[in-house]
């Protein structure tokens, strides 16, 4: 159980943490298991004998070493090849499966053995099965709250390696096949040294020198990187915020810039902001820059970003600033604040939390609106073409509620380009402002006869957002 919830984790930067995602690594671990439950009763009533067990063992903790190093080249050639939401089961199957496989055939080389020396078998394998259901709680609950959040990925999958071919090895030595015992040792080292050597990652992380934070977290990669004056916070490896370290509230990307415009222009008698996605701070800086009257609850689902951004993103503990770390339409349902100005900076490249893009979120966005209210959301996507499947559901469901909107592209002209879309919505009359930040609104028609209404029943956002995370992951 540790394996495949590291196994999600590990396809997360690569593929998001969709339901493809988790639905690929189980059914993975579910195959192999089966297999490996049948081939091993096979091969126990052929030969079962206590060598043969630890060599599955073994052979299992050497292959699990090896899959951080495989997972980068893996991931690249599925895109490549163009899978789309199967590319996690693609590459699931090819790190998975054999390891698994071999763990699998260790259940009935115990029973097995076991019988030797037992008659009472429903007594053996009902133990044997309570155990390792016990084990399989303790592993989840262990990788879940202590593993994840203290230690990385890699480091987590390398232990688990390490100490089932350790295991094995003193299996071997206690049954005196200390020749076999010695071949396993030696051939972990052999491995680990080989992996040393040939992994791309850890030279990579040795050369960076800007990296001057990076924690592993419950929802995150977490990493901080310095370049020039610029600090970045990156979260699985994709970029998420910027700052200048030495101008306090000024926006380096036109995004965040856009969005305080939005506001400025379309409630500028704001006092009472929501913030749901909290980044590194460069929205909340903003507007705490320009505002001195305004109080802000910010809110993120990871305490950890919260605490990044206070500690390195300058996000300053004010009496203006309430912070809670929650997920943001829970915050909502709990709260039953009322807010001038809701903004929403939730929707990854990778990872979009489908729940916070239903006709139900915004019914509740709604209700802790104050009368003229407005919703603004950074939306990455595009206003037409291949991008464009989950701007235009998300716009399709939100005018279910809030029939007024303005869109604005943050960097391109062209509606078919990638980009940080600046929805602003509201049930009341939007002024046409023409201009914000320099950028225009978008004044044409958006066809949204293919879009879908998005629901808590029925929300496929890793499949409209299919491109975007295929043309992110493959950059």
């Amino acid at each position: 159980m540790s394996l495949e919830i590291i196994g999600g984790r590990l396809l997360s930067p690569f593929f998001g943490g969709s339901v493809y995602v988790w639905g690929s690594i189980i059914s993975v671990f579910l195959i192999a298991l089966s297999t490996g439950y049948y081939l091993g009763g096979v091969a126990a009533d052929r030969k079962p004998s206590m060598a043969f067990l630890s060599g599955y063992i073994a052979v299992s903790g050497l292959l699990i070493l090896f899959i951080p190093l495989l997972v980068f080249p893996l991931a690249q050639f599925a895109f490549s090849l163009g899978l789309g939401n199967f590319g996690a089961l693609f590459v699931g199957m090819l790190l998975f499966f054999l390891p698994s496989l071999g763990l699998g055939m260790v259940s009935p080389y115990i029973i097995k053995l076991g019988m030797k020396e037992s008659s009472r078998l429903g007594n053996l394998v009902g133990k044997f099965y309570a155990v390792s259901t016990i084990g399989s709680i303790l592993g989840t609950l262990a990788t879940t709250f202590v593993l994840i959040p203290w230690f990385g990925i890699k480091h987590i999958i390398f232990s688990l390696g390490i100490i089932l071919v350790l295991l094995a090895a003193a299996i071997l030595i206690l049954q005196q096949l200390l020749p076999q015992g010695i071949l396993a040792i030696c051939l972990l080292g052999l491995s680990l040294f080989g992996i040393a050597l040939a992994d791309p990652i850890v030279a990579e992380s040795s050369q960076n020198a800007g990296l001057i934070y990076e924690k592993e977290t419950m929802y995150n990669n977490i990493s901080v990187e310095d370049d020039g004056e610029l600090r970045y916070l990156v979260f699985n490896d994709t970029e998420q915020s910027v700052i200048n370290k030495y101008k306090f509230g000024e926006h380096v990307w036109p995004y965040t810039k856009l969005m305080d415009a939005a506001m400025q222009y379309y409630r500028p008698d704001a006092k009472k902001v929501l913030v749901i996605g909290v980044g590194g701070g460069t929205v909340i800086n903003g507007i705490l820059a320009q505002k001195k009257d305004i109080d802000i609850d910010a809110v993120d689902i990871d305490p950890e970003v919260i605490n990044v951004a206070h500690k390195y993103f300058d996000m300053p503990y004010s009496p203006r600033l309430h912070t809670a770390a929650a997920d943001g339409r829970s915050f909502l349902r709990d709260k039953k604040n009322q807010y001038d100005v809701i903004m929403v900076d939730a929707y990854n490249r990778l990872s979009i939390p489908f729940h916070l893009t239903t006709r139900e979120f915004f019914d509740e966005v709604a209700a802790a609106l104050k009368q003229g209210g407005i919703v603004v959301f950074n939306i990455v996507s595009s206003i037409e073409g291949d991008y464009s499947p989950f701007f235009k559901s998300l716009l399709l469901t939100s005018k279910q509620v809030f029939p007024e909107f303005r869109v604005f592209q943050a960097e391109f002209d062209d509606p078919t380009e990638m980009d940080n879309l600046i929805l602003v919505s509201s049930r009341d009359k939007l002024p046409s402002s023409g201009q914000l930040a320099g950028r225009p609104e978008y004044k044409g028609n958006i066809d949204l006869s293919e879009a879908i209404l998005l629901t808590d029943d029925y929300a496929p956002v890793e499949t409209l957002a299919l491109k975007i995370m295929s043309d992110v992951t493959v950059d």
